[in-house]
């Protein structure tokens, strides 16, 4: 019997003998650079009020000639109600109301889904995430930043090739690694025929230590004018100097990654600057507004401090002295209190007191602006669920082709497409010779307009689709319920039928 091979994985090399400055190797590419400025803003304000209070300098700078005891004050005003992080939770769940789906064709034996695949869809992480839970972890993260990664990474062997048996024995297997976008700091690809292909990834990877990961392609022509492709990868490990005490990074691991290629693969929401890896986030407008609103409601709520209690005056009265001959500014007010005014000298009028309170117009105007950007928040949230391509803010490639009615559907397509890439490497880690089409749940802009529901009753009238595909397509899109299943409703409907009456088929 032939035993099928694992591609070789990994090696261990010796590590160089000095060490490179961390400014050198965290540096991160102009385009990394360019979008880290967003993710820091999407981060502060997933984060929430403690997210927001970490970058006050940007959020809420000092006044001109501001005091560091008010600017304190202020500060401690911070209120936020996030909008946006509710926005995206609800955004982020429409494809996943159906889990995620392997297809196959049962047609064809070339569409079959291999044992060890569908094994590995119940844990793609190795830490018991099924792929749609996983999946639902990357298009979250890539509404938010425009962009998301997964390394279709495996373990490692000392060995060079090992065969699928041994593997498993060992309990070596492939698994699927989340990767941030703000945590790539340099990515390169070129085209290599039709296809874009990655060059050069640099990962950092936080910790303690912290290390970074560094994925490179090299194409050579040989003497016969063949391409010869090799890829490699190199982990460096940040350390302390023992001589110079500065942090530095030495290499502690590298090798060859023998499946031919980088193995990661992006899921891009945002629009693509040309060949650059830099985009226009999706959600900007949003998260912009939403820290419009946090600085809105964080000033109401200051002036709120400031102004929404009464002051006490005193007119036509000489404050009191102290016993060490300084006047008295201090005035006690409270329940069980009597404030008194004594007679002038003069024989004149005695003083009076009463309270000073501010008016309401200036809070109400406050109050209005917040609710007017509240409001339009809400309405950017919605826009790319209902929005059409003519008028979606970031008009994705799906979108312009007519393939969806709403950005989150051409997002979910999309999604669909990376997982598919990412199976894809998979199966070349298992050796296995496996062409992945996965669904993701996408049709619910379509299921809010009400038109495929008219198109399924045409569809079942003429008799193009049996009744048991016309209920599944109702459960599908929750016209029925969850619990719904075809025999139970044919028995149903028999014991509906009257005693004597006269023969009824079941609906087939």
């Amino acid at each position: 019997m032939t035993t099928r091979r694992l591609n070789a994985i990994a090696y261990a090399s010796a590590p160089p003998s000095g060490g490179v400055p961390v400014d050198v190797l965290e540096k991160r590419s102009v385009d990394s650079a360019f979008m880290e400025r967003y993710w820091k803003k999407v981060d502060a304000v997933l984060d929430g009020i403690e997210g927001m209070k970490l970058h006050f300098d940007e959020f809420l700078p000092r006044f001109r000639d501001e005091e560091a005891e008010d600017y304190k004050f202020r500060t401690s005003c911070a209120v936020m109600t996030n909008i946006y992080s509710d926005i995206i939770e609800s955004l982020s769940g429409k494809p996943f109301e159906q889990m995620v789906e392997l297809v196959t064709d049962q047609a064809d034996d070339q569409g079959t889904v291999p044992d060890e695949i569908r094994d590995f869809t119940y844990n793609v992480d190795g830490a018991g995430s099924n792929l749609t839970v996983f999946a639902s972890q990357v298009f979250f993260n890539g509404i938010n930043n425009a962009i998301d990664w997964i390394l279709v990474d495996h373990d490692k062997t000392d060995a060079p090739v090992l065969s699928i048996a041994d593997a498993r024995a060992r309990g070596l297997r492939p698994y699927w690694t989340h990767i941030r976008a703000r945590n790539i700091l340099d990515v390169q690809s070129k085209m290599v025929g039709s296809d874009e292909v990655l060059t050069y990834v640099k990962i950092f990877e936080p910790g303690d230590p912290d290390h970074v990961r560094i994925f490179q392609r090299f194409d050579n022509v040989d003497e016969a004018g063949r391409m010869i492709t090799e890829v490699t990868w190199q982990l460096w490990r940040k350390v302390v100097n023992d001589t110079t005490k500065a942090k530095e990074y030495v290499m502690v691991d590298s090798g060859p990654i023998s499946i031919g290629e980088i193995p990661m693969v992006p899921f891009i929401t945002g629009r693509r600057e040309g060949r650059k890896w830099r985009f226009t986030p999706p959600m900007r407008a949003a998260v912009e507004l939403q820290i419009q609103m946090f600085k809105q409601e964080t000033g109401l709520e200051h002036a709120t401090q400031l102004t929404a209690y009464p002051m006490l005056a005193a007119n036509g009265i000489k404050p009191p002295q102290g016993r060490d001959g300084k006047t008295q500014t201090k005035i006690a007010v409270g329940p069980n209190r009597v404030l008194w005014s004594p007679p002038r000298d003069d024989g004149g009028p005695a003083g009076n007191w009463a309270y000073v309170e501010p008016g309401s117009e200036s809070l109400k105007f406050l109050e209005a602006r917040l609710e007017s950007t509240e409001r339009r928040l809400r309405e950017l949230g919605r826009q790319p669920l209902t929005a059409s391509s003519s008028n979606i803010t970031v008009i994705t490639a799906a979108v312009a082709a007519g393939k969806a009615k709403s950005a989150v559907k051409a997002w979910a397509l999309m999604l669909s497409n990376a997982l598919e890439d990412a199976l894809l490497l998979t199966s070349k880690w298992m050796g296995l010779e496996y062409d992945p089409t996965v669904h993701v749940f996408a049709e619910f802009d379509d299921y809010m307009e009400g038109q495929d529901l008219d198109a399924l009753d045409k569809a079942r009238a003429r008799g193009d689709i049996s009744h048991e595909t016309f209920t599944e397509e109702l459960k599908r899109r929750n016209v029925l319920s969850s619990n719904f299943t075809i025999e139970r409703e044919r028995a149903r409907l028999l014991e509906d039928v009257p005693a004597g009456g006269p023969d009824v088929e079941p609906p087939v």
